[in-house]
């Protein structure tokens, strides 16, 4: 098969949508002689910030001289994103030699793309030989693909109401999906905050005999310096002291994914995994994760955010309100229609001057007109632009020199703008 026969198989695959459970991945992986099983892996679970914990992860592993496998979801602009060694894509080659040799062997399964992209990632990872691998779940936790692992340590990075109808309409019951990824004697760093999550999560230790390690109870940081591009400051568990950290993933939220970041690289120690000071300095400061309050322009600033759900509205609410207040905000907004639009809106409402309603390219995206509705209940500061490369266009003719666009709602918004942008700054 050419590579771009593959995409347009996955893509296929990807519009039968989500299908729940273990088997087909388990009798995937078993035709592949179960690559999961060949290196330790770090697991990765929450409503928003898994992505980022795991860069951070993979960040501080490499620049300790391991070779770390990462696997992410979604992707921005290539597919390819999604399976990287030491932050290198996976080859073309790799990915065409892989459905060469396995389509017809997977198709009397049945899978889901998820499913097939997972094994290719297991598969590569043992391939190369990886001496770690960080996996971040898809959807979920306890029936997600990912979920055949035994990792050294797992991350449950916080838990807010998202994808309820797959996952359940209360806290409690997101809760349970996001801890299905806890394993019997496997050490649990998290950063959840919710009481009715937390609980969950610890019932769940309890139950599995497993350490539960919170962020808020294992360490204190204090901030030496915040902007609305970095963050510099100094870590203290109750095994290491780290001084003058310096993030580049900007906004304050950042810091408890840093600090679940730092907790999972200490807990893994006990697998053999040795990691100095240096090297977690080094890998904070050389983390490179593109679509979260990514900055590619100024004068407008422009800032891209791959926010898809309330409780990250609230966090750029948040930021906006700390780092440009009485700046005016134009907002490009294109999501999915799984989402919870009202919630979303009202939030961007708070802080936005312009909303622009926008459509991705995407079989699943909301449609405009249905958000403009939405909007109308809200407030009178909007206009649809159904396509999101118009309508940055237009948002940045519209903004003023000391005026910021915020592109933002979904991955595939904020995917559009980064495939078309050839550099401003």
């Amino acid at each position: 098969m050419e590579y771009n026969d593959i995409l347009r198989y996955l893509l296929d695959l990807e519009l039968f949508g989500v299908k729940f459970g273990l088997t087909n991945i388990s009798r995937m992986l078993a035709i592949l002689g179960d690559p999961h099983k060949a290196y330790p892996t770090i697991h990765i679970a929450g409503t928003n910030g898994k992505g980022s914990t795991s860069a951070i992860i993979s960040s501080i592993l490499a620049n300790c001289g391991y070779r770390v496998g990462l696997y992410t979801s979604p992707h921005l602009v290539d597919f390819r994103e999604r399976i990287r060694i030491n932050d290198k894509l996976i080859s073309k080659k790799h990915i065409t030699d892989f459905f060469t040799a396995n389509k017809e062997r997977f198709e009397p399964i049945n899978p889901t793309f998820f499913e097939v992209v997972t094994a290719l990632a297991f598969d590569y990872f043992r391939q190369e030989k990886v001496d770690i691998a960080v996996i971040e779940t898809g959807l979920g936790g306890r029936l997600d693909a990912t979920n055949v692992i035994t990792p050294v340590v797992s991350v449950i990075t916080n838990i807010e109401f998202e994808h309820t109808k797959q996952l359940g309409t209360q806290i409690s019951q997101i809760a349970m999906e996001k801890a299905g990824i806890i394993k019997t004697g496997v050490p649990v760093v998290t950063a959840v905050k919710n009481i009715d999550a937390g609980r969950v999560i610890r019932q769940t230790c309890v139950a599995r005999k497993t350490k539960l390690i919170s962020i808020f109870d294992e360490t204190q940081y204090v901030i030496k310096e915040i902007n609305e591009s970095k963050t510099e400051l100094d870590v203290l568990t109750r095994s290491q002291k780290y001084y003058n950290l310096r993030l580049p993933l900007p906004g304050r939220h950042q810091l408890d994914n840093a600090v679940c970041a730092l907790i999972a690289i200490e807990v893994a120690e006990t697998a053999g995994i040795k990691v100095t000071p240096s090297a977690v300095s080094n890998g904070f400061r050389g983390v490179k994760w593109p679509g979260r309050l990514q900055r590619i322009g100024r004068e407008p600033d422009v800032i891209l955010d791959v926010g898809h759900n309330p409780a990250a509205m609230t966090t750029l609410w948040e930021y906006f309100k700390e780092f440009y207040p009485q700046r005016n905000i134009i907002v490009v907004f294109g999501i999915l229609s799984d989402k919870d639009s009202v919630k979303m809106l009202q939030t961007v409402e708070r802080f936005a001057g312009t909303i622009i309603l926008t459509k991705p390219m995407s079989d699943r995206a909301a449609d405009p007109e249905m958000l403009a509705h939405e909007a109308s209940k809200i407030t009178t500061n909007f206009q649809v632009i159904p396509h999101v490369r118009d309508a940055y266009k237009a948002a940045l003719e519209f903004a003023k020199p000391t005026d910021v666009v915020l592109v933002t709602g979904s991955h595939y918004t904020v995917g559009e703008i980064l495939a078309s942008f050839e550099g401003r700054d």
